[in-house]
C-alpha cells in the first residue's frame, strides 16, 4: 500500500499521516507550494512531501505516480477574495485532476477517499433531524456545492474507469486545544458576525429572514466578560444543537474508509456519536474553565445533526470522543496524542482538512 494524502499538513492531513505512519504504511504527503503549514510534517522523516497545486495537471501526475491509495483532503475551506470559478476549480476539478493523475499513472487504484462535508446537505436549513447520507443534498452555497461536484466527479470518473472509491462527509472538525474555544461569547460572536456576507457564507440560509440575530445577540451579552459560556436556545428555551467530530475520530472514519470492504461505492458521515447541545456545551465549559455560564434566547430554533449509524454498522467506525472528552483531553495531550490544527504562527489553514 502506498498512499497519496493530500492537505497533508492540514487540521486532518497531518493526523492521517501520523496514522498510516504508525501502521506500517508507506505515505506520500501532497501540500500546495509554499505552505506555511508543512513544518508540522517535519517529524515524518521517511515521507516524501511533494508540492503539487489542484490546478496544475502537470504537478498532480507527479504526486500520484506509483500510488495505489489516495485520501483526498486538500480543499479550498473559505472563498474569501478567490474568485468562483477558481474556488471550483480548486474544490471539484482539482478531484477530476487527481483522478486523472491516478489513471495516468498506470498503477492500478485500490482506493480513492474523498473528504467531504456536511455542507452538502445545508447546513444553515438543514433538510431532516437528523441527517443521514440518503437525504438530498441541495447545500446552496459555494462550499457545499464545490465539495458536492466533487462527489459527483468522483462517481462518475470511478464508474467509467472502475476506480474503487469511498467518501467520508464531516461534521465540524474540532482539535482538541480548540475544543474549550467553543461555546464562549466571542466564538458565537464571530458565527453569526457571518451574517455580513450575506450569502458568501455557507449558512447563509440559517440567517435568511431573521435580520435581527447579531443585534439580540449584542444586547445579550454585552455586560458578559469575553470568556463566558455562552449557549444559544430557541424561542421555546429548546437549546440549538451541534454536530462536531474530534480530529482523532476523523482520522479514524477515514482510515476506516480507506482498508474496509465494506466502505466500497458508499460514503458516511463521520461525527461524534451524539450531537452537542448548546446547554451541554456551555455547562462543560463553565464546568471545567469555572465560568460563568449564559444561555442567550433567539428567535428561531436551530438543529444540525449528522447521524453515523451507517458508519458504524458498515465499516465499524466507533468514534471516542464526545464534546466533554475533546476539552478535557487537551490538558493532558501531547504530540504524540494529535498533531496540533495551527503552526507556531497561531494560523490555522483554510486550504485544507
Amino acid at each position: 500500500m502506498n498512499v497519496l494524502v493530500t492537505g497533508a499538513s492540514g487540521r486532518v492531513g497531518a493526523n492521517m499521516v501520523r496514522r498510516l505512519v504508525a501502521e506500517g504504511i508507506d505515505v506520500k504527503a501532497m501540500v500546495i507550494p509554499g505552505d506555511p503549514q508543512v513544518a508540522k510534517l517535519a517529524r515524518f522523516r521517511d515521507v516524501p512531501i511533494v508540492e503539487a497545486d489542484l490546478g496544475d495537471q502537470e504537478s498532480v501526475d507527479a504526486a500520484c505516480k506509483g500510488v495505489t491509495h489516495v485520501v483526498h483532503l486538500a480543499a479550498q475551506l473559505v472563498r474569501g477574495d478567490t474568485p468562483v470559478d477558481r474556488f471550483y476549480d480548486t474544490n471539484a476539478l482539482g478531484t477530476l485532476r487527481l483522478l486523472e493523475g491516478i489513471v495516468r499513472s498506470g498503477v492500478p487504484l485500490e482506493r480513492f477517499v474523498l473528504a467531504s462535508s456536511d455542507g452538502t446537505y445545508r447546513p444553515g436549513a438543514p433538510p431532516a433531524i437528523p441527517l443521514r447520507e440518503d437525504v438530498p443534498q441541495l447545500p446552496g452555497d459555494y462550499y457545499g456545492t464545490s465539495k458536492l461536484l466533487g462527489e459527483v466527479i468522483l462517481r462518475n470518473h470511478a464508474y467509467q474507469y472502475d476506480l474503487p472509491f469511498a467518501i467520508v462527509r464531516f461534521a465540524t472538525v474540532v482539535s482538541p486545544e480548540e475544543a474549550g474555544r467553543l461555546f464562549r461569547r466571542d466564538f458565537w460572536k464571530a458565527v453569526l458576525h457571518w451574517q455580513s456576507l450575506g450569502k458568501e457564507s455557507h449558512l447563509w440560509p440559517l440567517f435568511h429572514g431573521q435580520p435581527d440575530l447579531q443585534r439580540v445577540y449584542a444586547q445579550a451579552t454585552e455586560a458578559v466578560p469575553p470568556d463566558t459560556a455562552v449557549g444559544l436556545t430557541g424561542p421555546t428555551g429548546q437549546p440549538w444543537t451541534l454536530s462536531l467530530v474530534d480530529v482523532r475520530d476523523a482520522v479514524e472514519g477515514v482510515y476506516r474508509a480507506l482498508v474496509e470492504p465494506a466502505a466500497l461505492s458508499t460514503a458516511f458521515n463521520i461525527a461524534a456519536a451524539r450531537p452537542t447541545t448548546h446547554a451541554d456545551g456551555a455547562a462543560i465549559v463553565s464546568e471545567i474553565f469555572g465560568v460563568p455560564k449564559l444561555m442567550v434566547p433567539m428567535p428561531m430554533d436551530f438543529r444540525l445533526e449528522l447521524n453515523v449509524e451507517l458508519a458504524r454498522k458498515r465499516i465499524n467506525y466507533q468514534p471516542g470522543y464526545d464534546y466533554r472528552e475533546m476539552v478535557e483531553s487537551a490538558r493532558s495531550l501531547s504530540s504524540r496524542d494529535v498533531i496540533p490544527a495551527s503552526t507556531a504562527s497561531g494560523v490555522a489553514s483554510t486550504w485544507q482538512e
